[in-house]
């Protein structure tokens, strides 16, 4: 392996220029791929395209559209929408959002009214058979409950007829009632404010119950648009901007008008992400010039970043060139990426510097960084990658692809360093001898710093520092049950967002901004009993869940109000024949093979959707020959959460077992193996602890965080351990080579500590909640991490070593070939 190394560092010094001259046609190349990054915003970064959810929403979306554009009108009074110039303006704006082809159906105020005039003349047509069977159903239940009670066939009869009666008589008393108000109100035309009023509002002012969801009151009214399915979050963002567009270039008399929705929140998300992106780089190469300049102690101590931006282009526009796709998780890996890279970097550029001390030569120097760090830094590299490939066991995928982004990015950025970075060390200082001073005492207050950390521990504090740790990893696996994870979506997002803002005045009118679709499938869902199912379902389910569902709409509860009575295929037929598009397209398919059960969702987190669901399938007792499957938005999120969540404790696990499993492999011993995870072990334990005393919140992305820390932070340990045997191989005592290691790394682990806190920490920084959590809590992971490798790491190297002999005479220490 040294011979490895030896003649690395003798390409480098004879290369030199060739290494620089490659790595900048490298970089001029690779950053040609940069534009071909994708950023994939469709449904199966979510969830996989494989998964029967996923599947089952493509054809659901396919029929039946995807995620709505809410348009708000807000006036004193809502039949001023029908009267002249707003009915036009209503008229145009409709036609305008068909005839633009992004949308499944528009169904507003003006396709309400006209679709409640035109049913009347259909009502009075199918009125007689209806009453009809209303009054059999009514005397067929009558007979039941009277037989049940043990009454004779002639009670029954008796019965049966007294219901047909009752039936007859509440059925004239409904239809007289609005048989008079039609007669009163005069000419049925929408011109007529009269007979507006009769459409919309029944007999004691209210707006009648199957308007609600167009009319939430008399001084409100909701357009719906619906997008076109399958689209990607980029499509839905452009269709829901041309919505915006459309509806502010017309003007209303008296009403204010206020377009949001799920699509147009979306929409801000992922714009809001992209362009965090560039902000967040800035930031973090700000923190890592402002960390380089206050604890890193070398020539040219920028000329790391400088190494790692170029890095970075290699690894993104080879990303680029791969097809490594960036998402709304992927997006955040810049700034982790430019700390991960500038953490490698001071590594090289410390020991290249404190080599130059030593030696006077800058050729020796070359040999030393490579022989000696070297082994060290490339088994950190690989402890981090495989931690990051470990992501692929989640369910999620756009978490499988930051997994690769990370892997990828740090190969690449430990290429850059080893051959970019020393080549430019070593061309710099080639044709000098410098001896570089240490520097006056004040510049040590760091070493003293780092000295009074990794002694704390020492002696009799060993085992009380040990039982704290070890009483805060088991603090830490129970809390980790018990820590708060918020999966209300609209928490997400900026609470001051202005589309956040108009979608919770919405959601407060309305009563719901947001909707669960059931997709029902049958040879003909027009078949009395599927009709009858349809119905009952949904009735049920908003009787079992008044809270979560407001309200329903199907064909079957469509047709049943306007009829009074179960509706049949005829009375189907009769009703789509003057219903507008927007309700055909929206509620049944052109064969009537599927239809669409649509529930307004009241104000609930993902989670609390998640066990509504489960109820509401597990009561899905379909009849012979029929389906019925919930899809759209609200369950494609359900399942990313819970594929999340659930994942959260076996990526911690898998994580540490990957670790062990890799360790033993390049030392081929336990006590080193231990050595190295004890204080990430601790430091996870000691962080899941403090995040739930400290009571913060986690969401679904910081289900991530944990083994990106156990993937980065073996770092710590790896190199101070390599640096520890590397002074014993010298000769000194396990507590001088401790000291000596402490002084010589310590100042660099910090800074390398400091510079992955940054880029972690950034993402605090970036005005979304969802990232703002996930850096908040990776970063204190990282810092505690940290700390626990320079406190309880040196003393427990004494005590292995001076109980186990880490360091016999003759040991090879070098890691396993």
């Amino acid at each position: 392996m040294k011979a490895f190394w030896l003649a690395c560092a003798d390409f480098i010094r004879r290369r030199y220029w060739w290494v620089l001259a490659a790595s900048a046609l490298a970089t001029v190349v690779l950053a040609f791929g940069i534009p071909r990054l994708e950023f994939k915003t469709s449904q199966d970064t979510i969830v996989p395209s494989s998964s029967q959810v996923y599947q089952d929403n493509v054809r659901y979306e396919r029929q039946f559209g995807g995620e709505p554009v809410l348009v708000l009108f807000a006036g004193e009074d809502i039949r001023q929408l029908f009267a002249p110039p707003n009915i036009d303006e209503l008229a145009a704006l409709e036609d305008e959002l068909t005839e633009s082809g992004l949308y499944h159906s528009v169904f507003g105020p003006l396709a309400m009214v006209r679709f409640a005039r035109d049913q009347i003349p259909v009502a009075a047509e199918l009125a007689p058979a209806a009453l009809v069977r209303q009054q059999e159903a009514a005397a067929q239940l009558a007979r039941e409950q009277a037989a049940a009670a043990g009454a004779s066939q002639a009670e029954q009869d008796l019965a049966a007829a007294r219901a047909r009666e009752e039936a007859a008589a509440a059925f004239a008393e409904r239809n007289a009632t609005d048989a008079t108000r039609l007669a009163e109100a005069g000419e049925q035309s929408l011109g007529n404010p009269k007979f507006v009023e009769f459409l919309t509002f029944d007999e004691n002012g209210a707006v009648r119950p199957e308007f609600q969801g167009i009319f939430p009151d008399g001084q409100h009214a909701l357009m719906v648009v619906r997008l076109n399915g399958n689209m990607s979050i980029d499509e839905q963002g452009r269709a829901a901007a041309k919505a915006v567009e459309l509806v502010q270039q017309h003007q209303f008399e008296g009403f204010e008008v206020l377009p949001s929705g799920p699509s147009i929140l979306l929409k801000e998300i992922n714009d809001t992400m992209r362009s965090s992106m560039t902000t967040m780089a800035v930031l973090a190469i700000g923190i890592m010039v402002v960390v380089l300049f206050l604890v890193f102690r070398a020539r040219w101590r920028l000329l790391s970043l400088a190494v790692v931006l170029v890095g970075n282009i290699w690894a993104f526009g080879l990303m680029g060139f791969l097809g490594i796709p960036l998402t709304m998780v992927t997006i955040s890996g810049l700034p982790i990426l430019i700390g991960l890279g500038v953490d490698f970097a001071i590594q090289v550029h410390s020991r290249f510097e404190e080599e130059v001390v030593r030696t006077g030569s800058a050729a020796d120097s070359v040999a030393a960084v490579l022989t000696k760090l070297g082994p060290a830094v490339v088994i950190a590299m690989l402890a981090a990658t495989t931690g990051f490939l470990v992501l692929h066991i989640s369910r999620v995928p756009m978490i499988r692809d930051f997994g690769s982004m990370l892997a990828v990015g740090t190969v690449i950025l430990l290429l850059a360093d080893a051959l970019f970075l020393i080549s430019v060390l070593y061309a710099r200082d080639h044709h000098l001898r410098p001896r570089v001073a240490v520097g006056p005492s004040s510049r040590l207050q760091m070493e003293r710093l780092v000295r009074s950390l990794t002694s704390s521990a020492e002696g009799r504090f060993l085992p009380v520092v040990l039982a704290v740790g070890i009483v805060f990893v088991f603090i830490g696996l129970w809390a980790e049950e018990r820590i708060t994870i918020q999966t209300d979506p609209e928490r997400f997002v900026p609470q001051d967002s202005p589309v956040l803002r108009d979608l919770y005045r919405i959601r407060d009118t309305a009563g719901s901004s947001s909707q669960l679709g059931i997709m029902v499938e049958a040879d003909d869902v027009t078949r009395p009993e599927v009709l009858a199912w349809i119905k009952d379902f949904a009735a049920r389910q908003e009787e079992q869940h008044p809270a979560e569902l407001l309200r329903s709409d199907s064909i079957a509860s469509i047709v049943a109000r306007v009829i009074g009575a179960p509706p049949t295929r005829e009375d189907v037929g009769a009703i789509l024949a003057v219903a507008p598009d927007a309700i055909r397209r929206t509620f049944i398919n052109e064969d009537s093979t599927q239809a669409h059960i649509i529930f307004a969702l009241g104000p609930i987190s993902l989670q609390e959707r998640k066990v509504l669901l489960e109820e509401m399938q597990a009561d899905m007792d379909a009849p012979p020959g029929m389906t019925a499957k919930a899809s759209g938005l609200a369950v494609i999120g359900i399942e990313a959460v819970d594929a999340l969540s659930a994942n959260r404790l076996l990526l911690i696990y898998a994580a540490l077992g990957v670790k062990l499993a890799f360790f033993l492999l390049v030392y081929r011993s336990l006590v080193k193996t231990a050595l190295v995870l004890l204080p990430v072990v601790i430091a996870v334990g000691s962080s899941s602890a403090a995040i739930y005393l400290l009571g913060i919140e986690l969401n679904p992305l910081t289900s991530v965080s944990v083994p990106l820390v156990i993937a980065i932070c073996v770092e710590f340990s790896v190199l101070l351990m390599a640096r520890y045997l590397e002074e014993r191989e010298q000769g000194e005592s396990p507590r001088e080579a401790v000291h000596t290691a402490s002084m010589r790394i310590g100042r660099a682990i910090i800074a390398s500590g400091l510079t992955t806190i940054g880029g972690f920490g950034v993402l605090a920084f970036s005005g979304f909640p969802l990232l703002e959590s996930f850096g908040i809590v990776t970063t204190l992971n990282v810092a505690i991490a940290l700390l626990s490798t320079l406190i309880v790491l040196p003393p427990l190297l004494v005590w292995a070593d001076e109980e186990t002999h880490l360091v016999p005479v003759q040991e090879d220490l070098s890691p396993a070939e």
